[in-house]
């Protein structure tokens, strides 16, 4: 197991080391790429300030909650960015052109080829870089947490890349009968859109459906709630479930899914 490990970790840094080299190669496009992720940040922030400047809290969530909540959504973009997300984006060319056999013969889970290959530092990093801006200053002007709230905020980052990374790989499973992937990726892009709303603006059937279907409510909502002073042990179990139970069926449909595919050059 802990070799196993060792093993893809080498592989992460060694595909992330050959990626940076390559992004970096265009360094105009990085800084423009990055520039844009930060104004597009700051976009949500004006419109959100507009709206506090009418109201005092929003679903019970005040000014410096909501920052921390937007930050959230930026951070685990991110992360998904350095890890799964870039893979996804590619998967329907690699089906197209047949370049999917090579996956299937590689000493590595096609999963994590198609992601690990195709790391970037340059989507999303600006977004990710205000994330944690903007979730420090909230939590700078809230009243002091517990001593475990930010190693518990990390922990639940980590537990919403598990759940982003399940809804991808449930709506990506379906590029093996659609070939191409643009609408899917789409329906993904609005998924995190969407998160950065508080679980709190949901009632009834619409909450369960934004829980257990699209887990909008959760991604962001939960660790944001952490540094927030809001969060409860319910909505930590909820969404420790909710990620497991999305992993699992997850899992299932991409191998039922990929036995589907037939090979280009047969």
């Amino acid at each position: 197991m802990i070799e196993a490990i060792r093993r893809h970790l080498k592989l992460y840094i060694a595909f992330l080391g050959h990626n940076l080299k390559n992004e970096m190669m265009y360094r105009a496009n990085f800084i423009i790429l990055s520039a844009m992720d930060i104004f597009f940040m700051g976009v949500n922030v004006v419109f959100f300030t507009i709206i506090f400047n009418n109201v005092q809290t929003v679903a019970g969530w005040s000014y410096y909650q909501m920052l921390i909540l937007i930050g959230s959504v930026g951070i685990v973009r991110e992360m998904a960015y350095l890890t799964f997300r870039q893979g996804f984006l590619n998967i329907g060319d690699y089906i197209r052109t047949g370049e999917f056999d090579l996956l299937l013969v590689k000493p590595l889970s096609p999963q994590l080829h198609l992601g690990f290959r195709h790391i970037s530092m340059t989507e999303s990093l600006g977004e990710g870089i205000m994330g944690i801006i903007l979730a420090a200053i909230g939590y700078y002007h809230l009243p002091p947490g517990s001593v475990m709230a930010v190693p518990l905020y990390i922990i639940f980052l980590f537990v919403s890349l598990i759940i982003y990374y399940s809804f991808c790989l449930i709506v990506n499973s379906a590029v093996f009968w659609i070939i191409k992937s643009q609408e899917l990726n789409t329906i993904v892009y609005y998924f995190m859109e969407t998160a950065r709303y508080p679980r709190d603006i949901y009632r009834g059937i619409g909450k369960a459906l934004f829980t257990f279907v699209i887990p909008i409510s959760l991604i962001a909502t939960t660790p944001a709630s952490i540094l927030a002073g809001r969060v409860s042990y319910s909505l930590l179990f909820l969404s420790l479930s909710v990620a497991g139970g999305l992993l699992l069926i997850g899992s299932l449909i991409w191998q039922v899914s990929i036995r589907h595919y037939s090979s280009a050059s047969s």
